[in-house]
């Protein structure tokens, strides 16, 4: 499997900055001057998905993978391409317009759900750019549980996205026999 590094200085002609992140020449911290999408947050916590799904648009929302154990907002900058993840084992449940204000502010929702956990040696990472023409390679159970925004040339925003398959935790199991 390729690393990050080696895809984001061969594929995408971006170069590591130093300090960590990823510089994509000139347009970080200028202000965007358009909007792709709307808000897209999943009403009953469950997760986003970007799989093509029969009668749905890209993005699109799974049923919960169990009881839903709360939600926090984070905050993520498209201009700033910093990694971001759901702190134990949660999932993204959905992202504000992308980005929503014009100096590439995103506000990611971030939800766990009892009962369910992932190991990070099932996670699959894959590049993804902002638009309802390119789906999610995975299958169902996997759930987006973080990303690397990275602001493209002309104005395009991709994401170098992970996600994790979502499975029954032991413990859960134990607790309900």
């Amino acid at each position: 499997m390729m690393s990050l590094e080696v895809f984001c200085t061969l594929i995408l002609g971006i170069t590591p900055a130093f300090g960590g992140g990823y510089f994509l020449g000139s347009s970080q911290g200028v202000p965007f001057p358009h909007h792709y999408g709307k808000d897209n947050y999943c009403a009953n916590g469950g997760p986003v998905s970007f799989r093509p799904r029969f009668g749905v648009s890209i993005p699109n929302c799974d049923p919960p993978p169990g009881p839903i154990d709360g939600c926090i907002m984070i905050n993520i900058n498209i201009f700033l391409p910093r990694p971001y993840q759901c702190l134990n084992n949660g999932f993204v449940s959905g992202y504000s317009a992308v980005p929503r204000d014009r100096y590439g502010d995103v506000a990611v929702k971030c939800c766990k759900a009892l009962g369910v956990t992932y190991n990070p040696k099932e996670c699959v990472q894959y590049f993804r750019v902002e638009d309802p023409k390119y789906p999610s390679p995975t299958k169902p159970g996997y759930y987006l549980v973080g990303s690397i925004p990275l602001f493209l040339p002309q104005g395009k925003i991709g994401f170098y996205n992970t996600e994790c398959l979502f499975r029954r935790s032991q413990a859960f199991n134990l607790q309900i026999f």
